[in-house]
């Protein structure tokens, strides 16, 4: 696996909306706040071919959305918390086993 690839998908998020939606093929991720549309795809091809070899999935669609931390405040201090980024990538095919319980 390229080191790019596995900088780009850094976790899946399990949501109960993102549960849902996996109901209808769609995954969602957490990726580095860089990438671009074309990069995420290209990463989550490489990463679905070394896990399922025989797999007929192919990535129809990836929709992205950057996430603000929320500021906290404790007392007279207050936190930020980091900026991110989530991508809601359509699968067509089989289901990932990888979600399922």
């Amino acid at each position: 696996m390229n080191k790019r690839h596995s900088e780009i998908i850094i976790r899946p998020l399990i949501t109960e909306k993102s549960a849902a939606q996996m109901e209808k093929g769609q995954y969602t991720f957490e990726v580095a706040k860089n990438a671009n549309k074309v990069e995420i795809a290209q990463a989550l091809e490489q990463i679905l071919k070394e896990l399922y070899p025989k797999s007929k999935s192919e990535i129809v669609s990836v929709n992205t959305s950057a996430i603000r931390g929320r500021f906290r405040r404790s007392k007279r201090h207050g936190r930020a918390p980091k900026d991110s980024k989530k991508a809601i990538v359509t699968i067509s095919g089989e289901p990932l086993e990888l979600f399922s319980a």
